[in-house]
């Protein structure tokens, strides 16, 4: 009995076709449990992959010392994605080991953290001659004379929760008048 053209259709698709679908679902079923299972970890490094960047014009490096992990997250994600170079951390300690391994335009710090306050970070900045952008947040009001120069070591007071937008106002302030200039001495 001689084959049709349709009988060796169906076997090639029975044989090759249908082995391959069902590979191909396998694989999707199987990176769907695993995006499920560690989208966040995979996020976290794709954020710490360098970015490429296309201007000649240097990033600004900031600095963020906060120990509440959704406002540190979110504040990290928003600057980033407005094309800042952003280091983060979660206390006092982990914040002063940034300051030895890096140079920062900005830093932006929550008053009470766990190992200390915001004001020891700024006070060993300055006494390691980092001229940076300060800028202090909390969740408490601020006294009248804070933003009296010298104070209390912060240019800027905010208090929480940020509005992402005016932080940026701040940091795009500071950038035009300081120009492209590094704050590490």
């Amino acid at each position: 009995m001689a084959s049709s053209p349709l009988d060796s259709f169906i076997d090639e698709f029975v044989y090759v076709g249908v082995p391959l679908l069902l590979s191909a679902l396998a694989v999707g079923a199987i990176t769907g449990v695993l995006v499920r299972r560690f989208e966040k970890q995979f996020m976290r490094f794709l954020r710490r992959l360098p970015r490429v960047r296309w201007s000649s014009k240097r990033a600004m490096q900031v600095l963020i010392v906060e120990d509440n992990v959704d406002s540190r997250e979110t504040l990290q994600r928003y600057l980033t994605r407005r094309d800042y170079d952003v280091a983060a951390a979660g206390s006092l300690r982990t914040g002063i080991d940034f300051l030895n391994k890096g140079q920062f335009d900005a830093i932006i710090s929550d008053i009470a953290l766990p190992d200390g306050t915001g004001y020891t970070l700024i006070d060993e900045a300055r006494r390691r001659g980092i001229r940076a952008l300060s800028i202090a947040m909390s969740g408490y009001p601020y006294p009248s004379n804070v933003n009296e120069t010298g104070v209390t070591g912060f240019d800027h007071h905010l208090v929480k929760p940020v509005n992402c937008d005016d932080l940026c106002s701040l940091l795009k302030q500071s950038r035009a008048t300081e120009g492209d200039v590094s704050t590490k001495v």
